[in-house]
């Protein structure tokens, strides 16, 4: 029955991940433990990439505040990034406890911080 419902909710997640038009990585891993160790890599890497760019939004919103420091954006902005991190994290944590104990669960939260991780990278390039 567990294997039922991971098989279900692998279904119900796989459309919105991919919705982006992005394909979603390890989908031709041989088995569980191949796929959470290539999902693991995927979402180091994605991870990597919005710290790069946290890191130069940061910088330019503090040049910003140095040269006009009546609105302080620099720390705004980290509040808000370190909020989002939080919410990934409950959010990732919720789907990955709907498998319960079976293998499907790091796959879901993986699945999960990797959708929340390309939107938030889309959300910071856009940034100045």
């Amino acid at each position: 029955m567990k294997s039922i419902f991971a098989i279900a909710m692998t279904l119900v997640l796989l459309p919105a991940i991919a919705q982006d038009g992005q394909s979603m990585p390890c989908m031709n891993s041989a088995n569980t433990i191949e796929k959470n160790l290539c999902l693991g890599r995927a979402t180091d890497a994605l991870d990597k990439e919005v710290a790069a760019e946290v890191s130069r939004v940061t910088a330019s919103l503090r040049k910003r505040d140095a040269d006009e420091p009546v609105i302080r954006l620099a720390p705004a902005f980290e509040a808000s990034q370190a909020k989002w991190q939080q919410f990934r994290e409950a959010e990732c944590k919720f789907k990955s406890l709907s498998f319960g104990s079976g293998t499907g669960a790091p796959a879901a939260a993986a699945f999960c911080e990797i959708e929340h991780g390309r939107k938030r990278l889309e959300y910071i390039k856009g940034l100045q």
